[in-house]
């Protein structure tokens, strides 16, 4: 589906006025055990006020990521406002391919949808809408992976430009019961299968996507259920929600397996505390001095996003199992200090840094502005502090 909309060179941008067993070595919550493999006593996220299947989050704020009256409020001018209309000027409506993992046209719709609230433009709404539309059908029979990278942008465009109802809804709400090829099997399953199945950066980046989905129609008990998820993936073993693990050393807990691990936890007198440990498994096995691997920030594109979202819901996203988003940050971090800079360089997701210097007031590298994301742009923009966040 298409809108015909003149391809503008230079967008007018004036705005009126406003399962496995536990190996042998030596696992510990914050003490040495000698050599004995020890499992934590008691659950993580044990002493958070989060029931199991919360159905009335305290505080939420208007807008699945940034509310209209918050767009209004931002800046027309600056590095981070030229980004996003930089990025605008790329929203046609015959440019979207969901199937394409490197596709930006996602990023370049929100940014067109930014513009449109933003300066109040009818022919920016136009142009937001075209792109919007003509991503309708792109997925293909792509498998979930490719999608997820592309589809979180497309659903915050969508809850900016107020869509309701139409082709463009009804495409969004299609998520909760289509299927797509597994990512590595091939078998079809939903956007539920998929979301927070692991501690995977797929997994995360599709609990990204399911939370902006659920958030966007307005379902509760399907935001519920990715809240678990969530809490399952930063830690929290009082969640009912199970996730798989591809590599029991990297777990505190193989018999009950999270994505970030325990607060405290150490092997062999290194840490694990923060470790996510899917992702960091991809570079070998564990050591104090892991084999550098891109995944866990991959990982944190989906998780750190999703906080916003569950966040903005009114759940406690940013503090959950010991505030488990600081201390996967404070991991990769350390190890850029004392293994290799790579770990938290200046130059992989700077929009997941961002955030998360945001919220809990960090000062680690993020080069600004953010830009084109990988999963969501901007965000320097978009979420300049805690407020804008949930916090």
């Amino acid at each position: 589906m298409t809108i015909a909309v003149e391809q503008l060179s230079v967008l007018d941008v004036s705005s009126p006025p406003p399962q496995p067993r536990m190996s042998a070595e030596s696992i510990s919550l914050g003490v040495s055990s000698g050599g004995v493999a020890l499992e934590p006593t008691t659950p993580v996220g044990s002493t958070q006020s989060a029931p199991s299947a919360p159905s009335a989050p305290s505080g939420p704020v208007a807008g699945v990521w940034i509310g209209a009256q918050a767009v209004a409020e931002r800046p027309t001018s600056g590095a981070a406002w030229d980004s996003i209309v930089s990025a605008a000027r790329e929203a046609t409506a015959d440019g979207a391919n969901l199937a394409d993992m490197n596709s930006n046209h996602d990023s370049a719709t929100l940014a067109a949808a930014l513009v449109a609230v933003r300066t109040g433009k009818a022919d920016h709404r136009q142009r937001a809408m075209a792109a919007l539309e003509g991503a309708i059908g792109t997925e293909g029979n792509q498998r979930w992976l490719d999608i997820m990278r592309n589809l979180g942008g497309y659903i915050i465009a969508a809850d900016l430009l107020d869509v309701r109802s139409g082709p463009v809804h009804a495409w969004i709400s299609s998520y909760k019961t289509r299927t797509q090829p597994h990512n590595n099997e091939g078998h079809p399953v939903t956007l539920r299968q998929n979301a927070w199945s692991s501690g995977s950066n797929a997994s995360a980046q599709a609990g990204f996507v399911h939370a902006a989905m659920a958030a966007y129609l307005g379902d509760a008990q399907e935001l519920a259920w990715g809240w678990n998820g969530f809490r399952r993936y930063a830690g929290d073993r009082s969640s009912p929600h199970r996730l798989g693990s591809n590599d029991s050393a990297w777990q505190v807990k193989p018999s009950d397996p999270v994505g970030i691990q325990d607060a405290g936890a150490t092997k062999n007198g290194c840490r694990l505390d923060g470790a996510i440990g899917n992702d960091m498994s991809r570079g070998g096995a564990f050591s104090c001095d892991p084999g550098m691997t891109d995944y866990p920030w991959v990982g944190l594109m989906g998780a750190v996003p999703a906080a916003v979202v569950y966040a903005r819901a009114g759940y406690p996203a940013w503090t959950v199992a010991d505030s488990a988003l600081l201390r996967a940050a404070d991991y990769l971090h350390e190890l850029s200090r004392t293994a290799d800079t790579s770990w938290y360089d200046a130059e992989r997701a700077p929009q997941a840094k961002h955030l998360l210097n945001v919220a809990y007031g960090l000062g680690y590298p993020a080069p600004l502005p953010t830009g084109v994301g990988q999963t969501i742009g901007f965000t320097d923009w978009t979420h300049p502090d805690r407020s804008s966040i949930g916090r």
